[in-house]
């Protein structure tokens, strides 16, 4: 696997505002302001720690001088892409938001809908960008081998349209998917299947660890993987084991996962950020909950919506013997699982229904406060999908590691991602 990590470039006096504040930036070569110089040491310095094979830039100054300063502690210069350069946004460029939708209302308002359905008076159309974009991505990637570490720093727009492009996601997920100022979004790149999987996404714990995200008002819910237990250490995918309705403990390690959860959700010390406890029936979702339910002083409530896939007759099979046993439900599972009901067991469908439901039911009886819900990795798998409008064939290209978070919140009639597999506060503990 290729290891790509995407980077929006850091601060500009440009990057204020929200909503009608904010300013199309795109050609405009605007320089980094002094905050955004320290969030790009920041941001080195957390990625010094692993060998990089090449940093790539657009070649505006504020995306070149933040790839400059994350280059310098592993003595590698800096290569620009006019591919990875931000948007071309025509006449739009330098006005606000409001401005651009009182003189051109009906245009805007169809870019608010689909940005990908327009053309920018004198610009580019968002397509054009992403064709552009991965373009000089797959240039990029093509010149490295299997084990490399790519950075690509770039702009906002470029970021999510590469993104949705890399994950599969639908058009309209570019409203979903937050991109923070100096954040980090990882993927992995099989050359042989030439096939992008999602690590994690605006993953920010460099720059703050506040697990809120200034998301700002309305319902939060945060989606956790329970911790390890002792059938997730499998030696590879042969030996890794079906556990399903299993009711396993978790290991030591699983429970260090489960307090260092706590500690960083605890972190904050804001009483309305989190309202509710809900958990799978299973032990180990239940025991990865347990520490911050003890901090927060809430109950755990278990919920059907949560509980693991019912695996039926693969329940604690290796993969090596449920290929051997069942050879071509095996290979569909592996290839399009939307089409695998297991024997005596459920579908991804049968699990997405229980989980829409689940949704609906938090969303409605925790509006506007913050939700906590243990998983399994299947389970979360689906959420994810159901949430960014993804196939379910889509689930192996979304990683859910071992007691990390996803945070998203509704906004109308769609849920926006603020971070997906956030893995720092188990980073964090390792090195204490």
């Amino acid at each position: 696997m290729i290891r790509i990590i995407l980077i929006r470039h850091g601060r500009t006096d440009w990057n204020t505002g929200e909503g009608p504040d904010e300013r199309f930036r795109g050609l405009l070569d605007v320089p980094l302001a002094e905050e955004g110089v320290v969030q790009a040491r920041s941001t080195a310095a957390y990625l010094a720690r692993w060998p990089l094979g090449a940093v790539y830039s657009s070649p505006l100054q504020r995306a070149l001088r933040t790839a400059e300063i994350i280059a310098l502690p592993h003595g590698l210069g800096v290569k620009a892409l006019p591919g990875l350069s931000s948007m071309n946004y025509g006449e739009w460029a330098g006005r606000l938001h409001a401005d651009v939708a009182r003189r051109w209302p009906e245009l805007y308002s169809a870019w608010r809908r689909d940005p990908f359905s327009i053309q920018i008076p004198g610009g580019e159309s968002t397509a054009d960008l992403r064709d552009r974009a991965m373009a000089a991505l797959h240039a990029a990637v093509a010149r490295h081998t299997d084990g490399e570490t790519l950075v690509f720093v770039t702009h906002q727009v470029v970021t999510k349209v590469l993104v949705c492009a890399m994950a599969g996601l639908p058009n309209g997920a570019y409203w979903q998917v937050r991109q923070n100022l100096c954040n980090l979004s990882r993927f992995d790149y099989d050359p042989t299947t030439q096939a992008f999987s999602v690590v994690d996404l605006n993953d920010t714990c460099h720059l703050s660890s506040d697990v809120s995200r200034g998301t700002g008002e309305g319902t939060r819910i945060f989606l956790v993987r329970h911790g390890q237990t002792g059938w997730n250490t499998g030696a590879g995918a042969g030996g890794e084991r079906f556990r399903g309705r299993t009711d396993l403990p978790l290991t030591d390690t699983g429970l260090a996962q489960a307090q260092a959860l706590a500690t960083r959700f605890s972190a904050d010390k804001q009483d309305h950020l989190i309202a509710a406890l809900y958990a799978s029936p299973l032990l180990r979702a239940q025991e990865t909950l347990a520490p911050l339910a003890t901090e927060l002083g809430l109950p755990i409530q278990t919920h059907h919506g949560l509980l693991d896939i019912n695996y039926g007759r693969f329940q604690g099979l290796t993969h090596g013997e449920a290929a051997e046993l069942y050879p071509e439900l095996y290979r569909l599972w592996c290839t399009t699982p939307s089409r695998v009901r297991f024997p005596d067991g459920e579908s991804l469908g049968d699990v997405q229904a229980r989980v829409q439901a689940l949704l609906g039911e938090v969303a409605g009886r925790h509006s506007g406060s913050g939700v906590v819900l243990v998983g399994h990795e299947i389970v979360n798998k689906v959420v994810v999908c159901t949430l960014l409008g993804l196939a379910l064939d889509q689930i192996w290209r979304i990683r859910q590691d071992p007691a990390g978070f996803d945070l998203f919140r509704p906004d109308g009639k769609q849920w926006l991602v603020q971070c997906l597999n956030d893995t720092c506060h188990l980073l964090r503990s390792a090195q204490e």
